[in-house]
C-alpha cells in the first residue's frame, strides 16, 4: 500500500470520525475501524463514482431515445393487457 499524506477540511475530518464512532457503538473493534481504514474506503468509493460518471459520459447515453423507447413499451404493455 502506498503511504499518502495529505490536508481535509475540518468538516470532513468530523464527518469521517462520526463514521468511526457509528461503527464503533454498532460492535466494530477499536482496530478494524481506524481513521485510516475509513478515509481509505471512502477514498476508494470516490472513485468509483468519478469512474462510474466518466463511462457515463463516454457512452453517450440518449435520455430522450430512453424516455422515448420506454413510453413505446408501457404503451405496448397497457395495449397487450386491454
Amino acid at each position: 500500500m502506498a503511504k499518502v499524506n495529505l490536508y481535509i477540511s475540518n468538516d470532513a475530518y468530523e464527518k469521517i470520525n462520526a463514521i468511526i464512532e457509528k461503527r464503533r457503538q454498532e460492535g466494530a473493534r477499536e482496530k478494524d475501524v481506524s481513521f485510516s481504514a475509513t478515509a481509505s474506503m471512502l477514498l476508494e468509493l470516490g472513485l468509483r463514482v468519478y469512474e462510474a460518471q466518466m463511462e457515463r459520459k463516454e457512452s453517450a447515453f440518449n435520455q430522450a431515445e430512453f424516455n422515448k423507447l420506454l413510453l413505446e413499451c408501457v404503451v405496448k404493455t397497457q395495449s397487450t393487457v386491454a
